[in-house]
C-alpha cells in the first residue's frame, strides 16, 4: 500500500479535489491507500457494506447488476482521476451491485469509517461529497437529513435517481432497482403505501415500469426533473 500523501501534487490537477478546503484535502490524503486490482478480481461485491470512496486512476471497471443481470457496457473516454463510490454516504444501503476490474486497475482508496468519522467531526464537509455525487446526478444534493423536506413525489424520484445515477458515466446500464431499496424510512421518512402511489403514479407518465418488487427506469431524463425542488435544483 502506498500512502496516498504521494499523490497531492497530481490530485492538485483534479477539479474537484483542488476545489476542497485545505482541511479536507489533508484528512482525505492521511487515509488514502493505492490499490491495485488485477483483471477479473472484485473491487467490491454486491451486498458487501458500504466500503468507501474510490478514485479510477488507470484502467476500467466492470459492473454487473445483480436484479436485472446486465452487464457492464464499454464505458465512455472518463476523465482521470475518476472518483466514485461516495453514493454509499447518502443511499444508506450495502453496495448494491459487483464491481470488476475489466483490467489491471490502479484505484485510490479511502475507507468508509475514517470518511464518516470526519463528516461527524467536520458536518460542513458535506458540501464537497455533495458536489460531487451532484455531477453524476445533474442536480444538487442536500443533506440526506433534508431529504425527508422536500414534497413526496421529489423525494421519491429523488431516491431513485440516487441508486440509478449514482455512479455516473461508470455505469449507465443500471435502470433496475429492488422496491425494498427504494423503501428507506431513514431517508425517505414515508410510510411504503405512500411510495407505491408514488411510483404507480410515474408508471402512468412513462417514467418507469413495476415488475412486482423490481423498478425498471425508462426515461432518466424525465425521472430528473421529477426529482426537482428547492433543494434540488438542476446543476445543468
Amino acid at each position: 500500500m502506498t500512502n496516498g500523501t504521494q499523490w497531492r501534487s497530481w490530485l492538485d490537477n483534479d477539479k474537484w479535489f483542488s476545489g476542497l478546503p485545505g482541511s479536507l484535502q489533508d484528512s482525505l490524503l492521511t487515509v488514502m491507500r493505492q490499490r491495485r486490482v488485477t483483471p477479473g478480481k472484485r473491487v467490491f461485491e454486491s451486498g458487501a457494506p458500504p466500503c468507501g470512496l474510490y478514485a479510477l486512476l488507470d484502467g476500467s471497471i466492470r459492473f454487473n447488476d445483480p436484479v436485472s443481470q446486465q452487464q457492464w457496457r464499454p464505458q465512455p473516454t472518463l476523465v482521470r482521476p475518476y472518483w466514485f463510490g461516495e453514493v454509499s454516504l447518502f443511499d444508506d444501503l450495502p453496495r448494491q451491485q459487483h464491481a470488476y476490474a475489466e483490467d489491471q486497475i490502479i484505484l485510490l482508496h479511502i475507507p468508509q469509517a475514517p470518511l464518516e468519522a470526519l463528516l461527524q467531526t467536520h458536518p460542513h464537509h458535506w458540501r464537497g461529497f455533495s458536489q460531487l455525487l451532484g455531477r453524476k446526478l445533474g442536480l444538487t444534493v442536500p443533506h440526506p437529513d433534508e431529504v425527508t423536506l422536500m414534497p413526496t413525489d421529489e423525494r421519491v424520484a429523488f431516491r431513485l435517481l440516487l441508486l440509478t445515477e449514482g455512479y455516473g458515466d461508470m455505469n449507465r446500464s443500471v435502470r433496475v432497482v429492488s422496491i425494498h431499496d427504494v423503501l428507506s424510512r431513514r431517508r425517505l421518512g414515508l410510510a411504503p403505501e405512500v411510495v407505491d402511489r408514488v411510483i404507480a403514479q410515474f408508471a402512468e407518465r412513462g417514467i418507469l415500469r413495476r415488475d412486482h418488487d423490481s423498478i425498471c427506469i425508462l426515461d432518466t431524463d424525465r425521472l430528473r426533473k421529477a426529482a426537482l425542488h428547492r433543494l434540488t435544483p438542476s446543476l445543468a
